[in-house]
């Protein structure tokens, strides 16, 4: 007679939801169902009342695709976000473009060339908007939850107007300045550069050395010449360096350390003068002899003068100055006043002229001598300048030097510095820079050493040239007058302006009549009546640095200060530092309690991701791969302290961590089927005791995994998911409670046990993942969820209360667990006992794995002895105690037998024969006795029917 197949007694798992996603299809009805449902509305509104969690986004600019920055800097916003929500915190969330712009400007020129002020606006406009929503589709197929109705827009109306009435009230607190000034200047973009929008790359130039022969020499230095026999006609030079020929013409000095010693030295049959401690350096240079004549203080040059190299008949004076470096170069240093930050201010601190005809584009205008240059670029102009030094003989020796040089950050081409008329904000008045670097102190950085970068971006300048000479732009609301240049702007006339911004744009610049702005007003320095609007627009820092004026000051759903700016590391030298700056100026404190940054999108060596070293990798690309939660999953592997790598190796490792927590959650869901959770769950005082802590072991790992949300330290709970799901549950959890689950009686207390805890970790990681895993985590809710409607995002994380049910503390204090790292600890360390005896227990069935003597861990039977050398022994008689007190209906062999999945345990007060020991636990490891069960495969000595176990034969009858 055949044996009965008893496969169908068995509680098998059962779920509809795949094993494998179809990511293709899922995703896009999700984020659809998102939209339909109305959940970013809702998410914006859920907690309303409870406390705000206000991440302030800073504006992405509108002009192409994003890129994987862009995503990774989104996807990390989100996240933080979602946590912060479904811990309960009221966390409307209200994504912002940056529109204004260069790039913009630019592109719409190249595309659309001819255009007037207007229309060019309204292009740029056009350009924008197209891009906005380009992108604002792009950030939502990220999974992204935020307002995407409701952003803000540096180009809406409101802002601009916003934009305006901010400039006005630093205006009218003395921050603003229109100064004639060297400045650093593009002469590709035709616009000047603020400080945070200079990059340094390397770049070869020429090196010469030149000769400005002196024209008047004073008494004293005559008097050392002679004492040195260097006869009174003998023509003597200062030898000045430059890397930068095409502004000798503009020379108007030459500057030397006062304190410093200078030597005469005989180079061939020409006499020059250069800093006692380059004659050596000098030596190696030129490669000629170079004979000392004569050693003199640099004061002994006072009252020198010096013949101009191009104009003929000007001299220049000799200047001192502790700028000057006394060890590189030749000590003398050619000034010009227009060419440069540290020769302005000794131009102005020495009265020089500030002489600089040269025009936007690069060229020299009217007015530069010789009158030849005029309209000559100044590329063209370092070749005439070399040709013209060696006809005049001044140029005593050139080479070409490598050296780190300023760039523009937009087109990355060369700068020059160029005396303008621009407006800057001052960071001297009213200590503002001071006041800055002391409310740095109290933001908190996350990584701690970007505190360091703010206050150095902060700290390195004293003033930021807020004007830009181009078209795209707030315009900044002046009058100019024409006959003398000075600037009127009123109170009156930046409320006008402002009034008329709010319902034109930026466009009402345009429309606005001198008059209408004027009102008739004259010149307070020259009486004049004639007018024109200034023509500069505000620096785009300054428009996305206002936010926090326009946005968070403004909007009933925002907050000021937020508690949260997070951007990429070169924000601290661009919108961390023009917020700070703006606030700090108009509030009196910073616009955020917190700043989190992260580093560069970079390949697997390293490499910057641009498209020229052809390593970029969109968005697209991964989300193809792994669809949206794959590239959520790949943000979150990432330690945001440093630079963001995309690798093959880590998108492998993603793939696992994504494949390994779905397919967990997904045995949780399979044998949770015929749970119905009002009905079905039972207290936590009446799990088993296997149960109990294996529940309690997941309370402690959930709160970690809680506190890493509020932490930002997203890193932690990738490893923390990925460990949880591969160790604590598959290896060891969802492994022992295989045997009940199938075997057990359907509704039998040891079944309902492990279902009440699969059940419960369901709801809780399915909540836990959904920050990370956002379409997963939907997909499971919609499979399992029956206490709950709407979408998993607008859902409150579980507690610890909720985890555990209702719990009867018994002789427990209550008020002794507010502390949750104190949450039954004597339960927590039974649990990390167990485990470990369960890992020698499996070192000691290994071996007879290898040998074949045991194929199926369920064929072993062991006996243990553990002595009080055992590091855990008081913990381990604790256990055996509190078991005996209790009225669980469990012995601690049964429990160890479940634990390791074995047939048979039995606890030894000896063992003379063990076969393996480890720290005072000894084992002795057999094949289990009697037959195996067909039912459940657990080994028994007495057989009933069909050779069935007794607890089967109660099961199936």
């Amino acid at each position: 007679m055949s044996q009965r197949d008893y496969k169908s007694t068995l509680h098998l798992p059962q779920t509809s939801f795949p094993m494998q996603a179809d990511h293709r299809r899922e995703d896009p009805e999700i984020i659809e169902r998102w939209r339909i449902d109305g959940v970013y509305a809702t998410a914006m509104k859920c907690n309303e009342g409870a406390k705000k969690f206000i991440l302030h986004v800073g504006p992405p600019y509108a002009n192409g695709s994003i890129h994987l920055g862009h995503a990774y800097n989104g996807i990390l916003k989100d996240i933080i976000t979602k946590a912060r929500r479904m811990i309960g915190y009221h966390v409307p969330v209200i994504p912002g473009w940056d529109c204004h712009g260069l790039p913009i400007e630019l592109k719409v020129a190249k595309e659309e060339p001819g255009l007037d002020a207007v229309a060019m606006k309204r292009a740029c406009r056009r350009s924008a908007n197209h891009w906005i929503n380009v992108q604002r589709e792009e950030f939502r197929r990220l999974g992204i939850i935020m307002d995407w109705d409701n952003p803000y827009i540096t180009m809406s109306s409101d802002y601009e107007a916003a934009g305006i009435r901010a400039f006005g009230e630093l205006v009218q607190r003395g921050f603003i300045a229109r100064k004639y000034k060297t400045v650093a200047w593009c002469i590709s973009c035709a616009t000047t550069l603020a400080t945070a929008e200079i990059e340094y790359h390397e770049r070869k130039d020429p090196s010469l050395y030149v000769l400005f022969s002196l024209k008047h020499i004073p008494r004293e230095l005559q008097a050392v010449l002679a004492a040195n026999q260097v006869r009174s006609d003998q023509l003597v030079s200062l030898l000045v360096w430059t890397t930068t020929p095409w502004t000798l013409p503009l020379n108007r000095a030459v500057a030397v350390h006062p304190d410093a010693t200078y030597a005469v030295v005989r180079i061939n049959d020409t006499l020059v003068i250069v800093g006692a401690a380059c004659v050596e350096g000098l030596r190696n240079i030129l490669g000629d002899p170079v004979v000392e004549v004569a050693t003199l203080r640099a004061q002994q040059l006072t009252g020198a003068l010096a013949e101009h190299p191009f104009d003929d008949g000007r001299t220049v004076p000799i200047l001192f100055d502790t700028m000057v470096g006394v060890d590189d170069g030749t000590a003398c240093v050619h000034i010009a006043p227009a060419c440069g930050p540290e020769d302005y201010e000794l131009g102005i601190k020495q009265g020089l002229e500030i002489y600089g005809p040269v025009t936007a584009d690069g060229k020299y205008s009217a007015g530069i001598m010789p009158a030849l240059l005029e309209g000559m670029s100044i590329q063209d102009a370092q070749g005439w300048v070399i040709k013209s030094l060696v006809e005049r003989h001044l140029l005593l020796h050139k080479t070409s030097l490598r050296h780190s040089y300023p760039h523009c950050w937009r087109c990355h081409q060369g700068l020059i510095y160029r005396a303008t008329k621009q407006w800057f904000f001052e960071l001297r008045h009213d200590e503002i820079q001071v006041r800055s670097l002391a409310a740095i102190d109290a933001i908190v950085c996350n990584p701690a050493r970007g505190a360091n970068f703010l206050r150095a971006t902060v700290g390195n300048r004293w003033e930021w040239c807020l004007s830009r000479q181009r078209t795209w732009g707030i315009p900044i609301p002046a009058l100019v007058c024409d006959a003398c240049d000075k600037v009127v702007v009123s109170p009156e006339m930046i409320a006008y302006v402002a009034q008329g911004v709010a319902q034109e744009g930026i466009e009402f610049w345009d429309s606005v009549t001198v008059e209408q702005l004027a009102h008739g007003r004259s010149c307070e320095q020259c009486h004049a009546t004639m007018w024109r609007k200034e023509q500069d627009i505000l620096d785009v820092w300054f428009d996305s640095g206002i936010s926090h004026y326009a946005v968070l000051r403004q909007r009933p759903d925002a907050a000021f200060p937020a508690d949260l700016y997070l951007e990429g590391i070169d924000q601290y030298r661009g919108w961390y530092q023009s917020s700070l700056l703006t606030s700090m100026a108009l509030s009196g404190v910073p616009p955020m309690k917190s700043i989190m940054t992260h580093g560069f999108t970079v390949d697997e060596h390293g490499e910057k991701m641009s498209k020229s070293k052809g390593n970029v990798i969109a968005p697209t690309t991964l989300m193809d791969r792994f669809g949206v939660d794959g590239i959520r999953v790949w943000v979150s592997s990432i330690d945001h302290e440093h630079d963001v790598v995309v690798s093959e190796v880590l998108l492998k490792n993603v793939e696992q961590v994504l494949r390994k927590v779905r397919n967990t959650m997904r045995f949780l869901m399979q044998n949770c089927f015929d749970v119905d959770p009002e009905r079905d769950l039972i207290s936590y005082d009446a799990l088993r005791m296997i149960d109990r802590l294996a529940l309690l072991d997941f309370v402690v790992f959930h709160e970690k995994m809680r506190s890493a949300y509020l932490a930002g330290n997203i890193t932690a709970l990738f490893h923390g998911l990925a460990d949880y799901c591969t160790t604590a549950l598959s290896a060891v959890y969802c492994d022992l409670s295989k045997d009940r689950l199938y075997v057990a009686g359907k509704t039998s207390h040891e079944r309902r046990s492990a279902q009440t805890v699969l059940y419960r970790m369901l709801d809780a990681l399915t909540k836990l993942t959904a920050p990370i895993f956002s379409s997963t985590a939907e997909q499971i809710a919609q499979h399992y969820r029956h206490t709950w409607t709407g979408s998993v995002h607008v859902q409150r994380l579980v507690d610890f209360e909720d985890i555990l049910g209702p719990v009867s503390y018994e002789e427990r204090d209550r008020t002794q667990l507010v502390a949750k790292e104190q949450w039954f600890q004597e339960e927590r360390a039974w649990w990390a006992m167990l485990l470990e005896i369960r890992s020698i227990i499996l070192k000691a069935i290994e071996p007879h794995r290898e040998q074949g003597k045991i194929k199926h861990s369920l064929q072993a039977a062991v006996t243990i002895h553990i002595s009080a050398d055992y590091q855990a022994y008081a913990v381990w008689q604790e256990f055996q105690r509190s078991l005996q007190q209790r009225t669980l209906g469990v012995s601690c062999s049964e429990i160890l037998e479940e634990l390791c999945i074995v047939s048979r345990v039995v606890l030894a007060d000896t063992i003379d024969q063990a076969s393996y020991q480890q720290g005072g636990v000894s084992i002795m490891v057999t094949h289990a006795a009697g037959v195996k069960c067909p039912r459940c495969w657990r080994w028994q000595e007495s057989q009933c029917v069909d050779g069935l176990c007794q607890r089967c034969v109660a099961v199936v009858g």
